[in-house]
């Protein structure tokens, strides 16, 4: 009878302490990410011809002068098998006017586990392009990718600002003339001294 107590025992404890393992402090797992965020990361997926590219930024959004990894998958859409010849990576600043700067690369790298990896410097908060390039078929297949360094703001709200700043002043310089055009309609003799 005492081994069947002590055996229980044992059993509850062990059950015990692995339920007291999975939860941190008695939070449930659906809880994790909401108390305990993870670094995000950015995912790209993208089909192109016959190969699925997807590229993957840890941290999702660098922070300027920060360390980052840029990991590219490649595979065929029909049969799934991993391209393993060389991928070239090239990082451009992305300006709103202008020609894009060239900040990494090209880098080349071969397939490791099944990945292409790079590691670029991003040194200024800003918009970038990644520009991924390969050879396969005898075609060369090139992919630009949007990535955020920072928060500098998306180059559209600035250039919408533009536009709507100038369509305001567009509006402004109307209405000044339709009353210009009023005033002249109003006082007397004013078309007839503009006449002669």
């Amino acid at each position: 009878m005492k081994w069947r107590a002590a055996f229980l025992a044992l059993c509850f404890a062990a059950c015990v302490g692995t339920a007291w393992g999975h939860h941190i402090l008695g939070i449930p797992h659906y809880a994790y990410d909401k108390d305990y965020p993870q670094t995000p990361v950015l995912t790209y997926r993208v089909d192109m011809g016959p190969h699925e590219i997807k590229m993957t930024s840890y941290p999702g959004r660098p922070e300027p002068g920060g360390s980052c990894s840029l990991h590219v998958y490649i595979r065929r859409l029909d049969t799934g098998e991993s391209f393993d010849d060389t991928v070239t990576m090239t990082v451009l600043k992305d300006p709103m006017i202008g020609r894009d700067t060239v900040v990494y690369g090209p880098m080349k790298a071969q397939l490791e586990e099944s990945i292409y990896k790079f590691y670029p410097q991003f040194k200024e908060e800003a918009n970038y392009l990644v520009r991924i390039a390969f050879e396969a078929e005898d075609a060369p297949w090139i992919i630009d990718l949007p990535m955020v360094v920072g928060h500098p703001g998306s180059p559209w709200t600035v250039l919408g600002s533009v536009a709507a700043a100038t369509v305001v002043f567009l509006i402004v310089v109307r209405a000044i003339r339709i009353k210009k055009r009023r005033r002249m309609a109003k006082t007397p003799g004013a078309g007839q001294e503009a006449r002669s």
